[in-house]
């Protein structure tokens, strides 16, 4: 019995110190990487990279300011941020505007702010939006209020293998309106159940543009309340493509329903017209379970920024036809934690990550460096073990082997 308390208390001590000691590394070698800002400029056709340094102040940072060209990747001059306020002319409208350094027109397009902030949107999605757990429940908005403001919704969706409409005044089914819906659903052919539904449910927005479902035969549908009635279409896809998520979306332009991503790793935009068109983004590879994705469109251009961990590759393309104009991508140099951290554990457990919400233990960051720190450690306690005459010695001393340093802590403070 003994003995089986003391392989317990080992393995508990293995997997705590297999948590906190990685964690106290960390804090020791913190990671000051800064991301740099792209844009892309209308004035010169090149990428605009802003990467802000430390200066050694507190709150002070300077920035080094330097373009690429979209086809060769070169570099060819630096800036001074007041250049790079005219090169950026959209982004940085109010600040060149309280100059007197805005343009009247630039490539033909006036440059007013109302037609710039018309133009301007920006879109983000990140990974924990999306890996978590929901229930099939979802708010229904009015799209055509009888006042011109947007009303909080009173009823909500229920789709668990069939439509319900809930009154959540009084938490009971409204039966009228399901009736109403129910049928909309079959006479448009969608399966049950619903693998993901995408709106944007707020009254901070100018108009509303409803759900944008995916059946359980992965067919798109956009489905919205109007006049207290459903209103439903389903859109067309290509048959080489299987959609994943979509997300809705409701600017100022009002030219698009929304995203979808595809299985295959695709992008596409939906156009708001009569056909529900899909317009691909060209170059944009992106996975938004593990990725996060930012997109920033003005008069001229969109620039789509992808991170996945280790990089972040922007994408430009033209706001005419959203046809591809270049790609850069800038690697995270290595830090002293990134570069010390594989010699020294063999492993690292965590409990929560930024792309979910849950918490359990995770096991990652597997290294083999560590196995060279792992043989000393295993060598020292040997040494120790002998000279105390412990027994049991080679488990001991194959468990500091495979665990490191874990295992080396709890055994040299249980010698017998």
């Amino acid at each position: 019995m003994k003995r089986f308390y003391y392989i317990t208390f080992t393995l508990l001590c293995i997997a705590v110190l297999s948590w906190v000691l990685p964690w106290l590394v960390s804090l020791c070698f913190p990671q000051s990487d800064r991301d740099p800002f792209v844009g892309f400029s209308p004035v010169n056709d090149k990428f605009i990279v802003s990467l802000a340094t430390e200066t050694g102040e507190p709150g002070k940072v300077e920035y080094k300011i330097w373009d690429v060209d979209p086809v060769t990747g070169e570099t060819t001059t630096t800036y001074t941020t007041e250049e790079r306020d005219s090169l950026l002319p959209e982004i940085y409208a109010n600040q060149l505007a309280s100059k007197g350094l805005m343009p009247d027109s630039l490539n033909g397009v006036e440059m007013t702010m109302h037609n710039i902030r018309r133009n301007r949107w920006m879109f983000n999605s990140q990974p924990r939006n999306l890996n978590r757990t929901v229930p099939h429940l979802y708010p229904l908005m009015e799209s055509m209020p009888k006042r011109f403001d947007l009303e909080n919704p009173t009823v909500a969706l229920y789709l668990p293998g069939e439509v319900q409409v809930i009154d959540m005044g009084t938490n009971s089914i409204d039966t009228l309106k399901t009736r109403r819906f129910a049928k909309m659903f079959a006479d448009r052919g969608f399966v049950f159940p619903a693998k993901e539904a995408s709106a944007n449910v707020t009254v901070r927005k100018a108009y509303d543009n409803g759900y944008l479902l995916i059946d359980a035969n992965n067919d798109l549908y956009h489905l919205k309340m109007q006049a207290n009635r459903p209103s439903m279409a389903r859109i067309d896809h290509p048959a080489d493509i299987t959609p994943a998520h979509v997300f809705v979306l409701e600017n100022a332009d009002r030219a698009l329903y929304g995203i979808v991503t595809t299985l295959e790793g695709r992008t596409f935009v939906i156009a708001r017209d009569d056909y529900y068109s899909l317009i691909e983004l060209p170059g944009v590879v992106f996975n938004p379970e593990t990725d996060r994705m930012t997109i920033i469109k003005n008069l001229f251009s969109w620039v789509i920024k992808v991170n996945d961990g280790d990089k972040s590759t922007w994408t430009a393309l033209s706001s005419d036809d959203l046809s591809l104009i270049g790609t850069y991508s800038y690697e995270y140099p290595a830090n002293t934690l990134d570069i010390i951290e594989p010699w020294i554990f063999p492993f690292t457990t965590s409990f929560t990550t930024g792309n979910d919400y849950h918490v359990y233990p995770r096991i990652a960051d597997f290294s083999w460096r560590a196995v060279f720190l792992n043989i000393v450690l295993a060598l020292i306690l040997a040494v120790v073990l002998k000279r105390r005459e412990s027994k049991c010695v080679w488990p001991k001393l194959i468990v500091t082997v495979i665990f490191g340093i874990f295992a080396f802590i709890p055994l040299i403070l249980k010698l017998k």
